[in-house]
């Protein structure tokens, strides 16, 4: 895992802006990582484009997208999603986007390769999104792409920033929808070891970086699916002082802390894929 986000996060990048040469990099990397691990595309392609049509110009973005099958129920699905692309750069400051969002690809990555060797009871789409900085446009091109199967997507799993910084001590999440999945006698538990962090329930309203409030249910990709009445859980750590900053490098996560909210998560998607 922190191979791949070393990789993602490096200045050769450019910060991985949706339509330049480190996106395309960023995605012919991801492709690269699911044909390794025998795990394949949604649909005959992994690459899925879209464009966003602007005043004077159109983008081209990529969303990748894979397919692991599950056991019990090959046609139902949850999504687990992560963003890669990031804000690029201004000159010759790179905004190399280590914690948002190399961090949560990288987990997918890594949680794509586990789960082709111990599929879950539900088929996984492992959906990897261009262009969640511009409006949220890679999930948006999902949902028109696959409006077939959209009833049969019965969860999307969120990762948008789960490394942190230096004193990052909180993995945050929030749901909707997740309680009438599970039942209300159940809910997310984890087993106590020596993490080096805590898993805790909601985000902060007003966001530090920003001073203003948020919508946390639409502040990432899982927004999208939620305006689809599709149940989400969503992880991260909010808003740090690297948030959209030069700072934001590999150098400057919490590594400890990536590695235990990585494997923290992992437990939450075998649970919650035996308990829904």
């Amino acid at each position: 895992m922190l191979k791949h986000l070393h990789y993602l996060s490096l200045d050769s990048l450019q910060g991985r802006k949706i339509g330049t040469a480190g996106g395309k990099s960023s995605q012919d990397y991801i492709v690269a990582q699911l044909e390794l691990n025998n795990i394949k595309p949604l649909s005959s392609e992994y690459l899925a484009p879209f464009s966003i049509t602007g005043f004077l110009n159109s983008t081209q973005g990529n969303n990748v997208v894979g397919l692991i099958t599950g056991t019990e129920f090959p046609n139902r699905f949850i999504v687990i999603s992560a963003h890669f692309d990031h804000i690029g750069g201004h000159g010759n400051k790179i905004y190399n986007g280590a914690d948002d969002n190399a961090s949560g690809t990288s987990a997918l990555l890594y949680y794509a390769k586990k789960l082709q060797h111990s599929p879950l009871r539900y088929s996984v789409i492992v959906l990897f999104t261009d262009g969640e900085e511009v409006n949220l446009n890679g999930a948006k091109s999902f949902i028109k792409q696959n409006a077939i199967i959209l009833d049969k997507i019965v969860l999307n799993i969120n990762l948008d920033m789960i490394a942190g910084h230096a004193t990052t001590k909180y993995l945050r999440y929030i749901s909707r929808g997740l309680n009438d999945l599970l039942g209300e006698e159940k809910s997310l538990v984890f087993e106590q070891k020596n993490y080096a962090m805590q898993l805790k329930k909601g985000f902060r309203q007003r966001n530090p970086c920003e001073n203003k409030n948020i919508k946390w249910q639409l502040a990432s990709d899982h927004g999208v699916f939620y305006r689809q009445r599709i149940p989400f859980i969503y992880f991260g750590v909010g808003c740090h002082k690297n948030y959209h900053q030069i700072s934001d490098t590999f150098e400057n996560i919490n590594r400890e802390f990536f590695l235990s909210a990585v494997d923290i998560i992992y437990q939450q998607i075998k649970f919650i894929d035996q308990n829904i």
